[in-house]
């Protein structure tokens, strides 16, 4: 069995699985052409201020706009010259996009520009020396803050910082190097351009969502990149060519056959079980997932687990388990972020309790996201939060993504 990346298409939009043995750990959907698209930098202009709410409205072009709070806008790079003590209307600031359009709100950016590679990222706005905290390691963690150190005097700006990603452990020394001094030179070419943009522009796409699962995903866990698009076989081909990347280069494979990838994947059957609020366990007992705006809830069922069974007190501990190593899964594979509250069965004892908070916590290790498995509540309540790496796949997938005839 191969870990695989698997890129397909249906409808008007592209579907990626990460399937480890077959199996799906992340799935994403995605329009092809989405206009405003977190990551992207433009050299916005201010249209209003809103003084009484804190935003400041910007233009980004092509009749889009976005919005910044107040205090972030005052500390972004100003392009325009002149009005140095504060924002006016007509200003030229350079942004981000940090949050998607979500219904009537307008897409949310920020003044902290990233430059994001396979191993290290960039910051603009804030003076960052960071290494990944996903890497435990003291001695490599020592190791890269050395290396580090040594490329800062390649940075364009002196307001600049460095993040080392965990994609970075164990890596050479010459191929961290060749990262940052690609990314220096892009952010030294993309300042370069800024400071003479007019309002408006567009300064750099994100990259495609499949691009950047390519360039995130471990690379010593990823084997295959396969798609049955040809347009975007190609372009991956050159973008890794381009960047110098032989290894993914070499695991990019075009898929002939006539029988297409959406249905061998069988995508159709993972969304749908990705997007029930049910989920089954092995064990006759079951998950119930309700995501709302400000939390993610998760109940933890017997069912049939008990049905019959006269020690039930025993039983409990190893459902609760059954459950930690499936939520960890699941949490992943929606992609849902932001304050989750796990309600499982029957923690009264506190050894069972420390043991299943340390157990929560091994099964989301292996998650690219940033997890804090937090504590238990007085009520028995385990707390947990997740850093948004993308929309959920529920805000991904429209409603009538499974019909033949889509609006």
């Amino acid at each position: 069995m191969k870990n695989r990346l698997v890129i397909t298409t249906k409808h008007n939009r592209i579907c990626c699985g990460y399937f480890l043995d077959d199996v799906p750990a992340e799935l994403y959907c995605e329009e092809k052409d989405h206009p405003v698209t977190v990551g992207n930098i433009y050299a916005a202009r201010v249209d209003r201020i809103a003084d009484g709410i804190g935003a400041v409205f910007l233009d980004i072009g092509g009749g889009e706009k976005c919005y910044i709070p107040l205090n972030k806008a005052e500390k972004a790079l100003k392009l325009s010259a002149g009005h140095e003590d504060r924002l006016y209307g007509g200003d030229i600031i350079l942004v981000q996009i940090k949050k998607d359009a979500v219904k009537t709100k307008l897409p949310v950016a920020g003044e902290d520009i990233s430059f994001t590679g396979k191993y290290v990222v960039l910051t603009l706005g804030e003076r960052t020396r960071k290494v990944s905290k996903k890497i435990k390691d003291q001695e490599e963690r020592d190791r890269l803050k050395s290396l580090m150190k040594a490329q800062f005097r390649l940075l364009p700006e002196p307001g600049m910082g460095v993040v080392i990603r965990t994609n970075a452990a164990g890596l050479a020394e010459e191929e961290l190097r060749g990262e940052f001094e690609t990314l220096a030179e892009r952010a030294g070419s993309l300042l370069k351009r800024a400071r003479a943009a007019a309002g408006g522009s567009l300064l750099q796409k994100q990259p495609s969502l499949y691009m950047k699962l390519a360039r995130e995903l471990p690379k010593d866990r990823l084997q295959e990149i396969v798609t049955d698009s040809t347009d975007i076989f190609y372009e991956m081909q050159e973008y890794f060519s381009y960047m110098g990347d032989r290894e993914d280069l070499e695991k990019l494979r075009l898929y002939e056959d006539d029988y297409s990838l959406y249905k061998l994947y069988r995508f159709d059957t993972h969304y749908q079980r990705a997007l029930s609020r049910y989920v089954p366990l092995k064990s006759g007992g079951s998950l119930v997932i309700e995501q709302t705006e400000a939390m993610v809830v998760i109940d933890v069922n017997t069912g049939a687990a008990i049905k019959g069974k006269q020690d039930r007190k025993s039983i409990f501990p190893q459902m609760n388990r059954e459950a930690a190593l499936e939520i960890a899964r699941q949490i992943r594979l929606r992609s849902l972020s932001g304050m989750i509250l796990i309600d499982f069965i029957n923690l009264k004892e506190e050894e069972e309790k420390r043991e299943l908070l340390q157990y929560l916590r091994k099964c989301t290790v292996e998650d690219r996201a940033w997890v804090q498995v937090v504590d238990i509540t007085g009520l028995g309540i385990v707390e947990m939060t997740r850093n948004k790496q993308w929309r959920s796949l529920a805000e991904q997938v429209p409603a009538d993504f499974f019909s033949d005839n889509p609006q």
